[in-house]
């Protein structure tokens, strides 16, 4: 018969934790999808909108997901505050040490369980993340002022520009150096308003200024066979204005969200090969791979200001406490990214630095705590 109470008590202890999750999981989802509805809103009020409520809808609903990924430490460590304040206000805590049940019991359940979230999160989550923020930035794209097309492939770097009677379509080998201002080996296809053939300029080496390019060792083939004096000659430098802005370039491939966990070495592998190195892809996979023992560590944290102070607050208040160690959380993994990617510390230990003073610090409260 004792051998069965642990069982029971885990499966116990596993549904009032995952009662709690729903609850604070519910919470965060109805916010994130209320702040991005209103953000849509603000943004499409101006704009011609077929089924406006309906559209804003699927748009809000798209991006949802990417941010309950990002919110989702609070979310944990909030699911776990609130779990363990209310086996603490019921006395349930103070029953099993009479019973001869061990702290470590009620903390290690849900701790695995937060655990498998984070492996549930990175595997299934994020492709859908990944799939639906692709799907509301087609969108905007098409709603927003600028038209221009980025797009990388086997064959390069591709841009369409968008002009009012005509079109370009870039296309570059590399960039060079993880720098967007200069591209090697550039062709640009210069298109008229019917997508007919007019010009085409074959570059060495582009450098950019802001919209203005720089064209060096070029060759310029007309499109008119009628006059081949001007097929294939060269210039030594062209200036070639553009509507394509160089932090346009950056922020494109600047957003790792839109690429799922299971595509981030491939991504990163592609963007290394055209030159430039995708340290924001980087950072979103030690992101993702820690995800599970953050998540796993959040839970130990909660413990700190719950059954390890055993102060008899209000709820909220313990909530309150929470929210403050959750900023001061991302504020501490911004902050060390940041350091990463400034080449003063490797990348990786950067990132993962944080989740594992935090596991460690974590551990040893629950060692105390279980002493206790």
């Amino acid at each position: 018969m004792k051998k069965n109470i642990p069982a029971k008590l885990l499966v116990y202890i596993s549904k009032e934790f995952l009662n709690s999750f729903f609850i604070i999981f519910l919470i965060f989802f109805s916010l994130a999808l209320l702040v991005n509805f209103v953000e849509e809103v603000t943004f499409f009020k101006e704009k011609n909108l077929d089924n406006f409520i309906i559209n804003i809808s699927y748009l809000s609903l798209a991006k949802t997901p990417n941010t309950i990924i990002e919110l989702s430490i609070f979310i944990f460590l909030f699911s776990g505050i609130l779990f363990f304040v209310k086996m603490q206000k019921n006395s349930e805590i103070n029953t099993m040490l009479l019973s001869g049940i061990s702290k470590f019991i009620p903390v290690i359940a849900p701790a695995l369980i937060s655990f498998v979230f984070g492996i549930i999160i990175i595997t299934l989550l994020s492709p859908l993340s990944s799939s639906s923020l692709k799907y509301y930035e087609e969108i905007k794209r098409l709603h927003s002022s600028n038209d221009n097309l980025i797009v990388i492939n086997n064959l390069g770097l591709w841009f369409m520009e968008s002009l009012p009677n005509s079109y370009n379509i870039i296309r570059a080998d590399r960039i060079s150096d993880n720098n967007f201002s200069e591209l090697k080996n550039v062709t640009i296809y210069n298109l008229n308003k019917d997508f007919t053939f007019v010009k085409r300029l074959d570059s060495k080496k582009i450098t950019i200024s802001n919209k203005n390019w720089i064209l060096e060792n070029t060759k310029i083939l007309d499109g008119d066979n009628q006059n081949k004096e001007k097929n294939n000659n060269s210039y030594p430098s062209i200036n070639f204005l553009s509507s394509i802005n160089i932090n346009d370039l950056k922020e494109y491939f600047s957003n790792a969200d839109t690429v799922s966990f299971l595509d981030i070495l491939k991504n990163i592998e592609k963007l290394n090969q055209r030159g430039y190195s995708g340290d924001e892809l980087k950072v979103k996979f030690h992101k993702y791979l820690s995800l599970p023992i953050y998540l796993f560590g959040m839970i130990l944290l909660s413990t700190l200001f719950t059954i390890r102070l055993n102060k008899d607050y209000n709820t909220l208040m313990y909530l309150f406490f929470g929210l403050i160690v959750g900023f001061f959380l991302y504020f501490l993994n911004d902050l060390s990214i940041a350091i990463g990617v400034s080449n003063k510390l490797p990348l990786t230990i950067a990132i993962w630095s944080p989740v594992l003073v935090i596991l460690f610090l974590s551990l040893i409260n629950i060692i105390k705590l279980n002493d206790s």
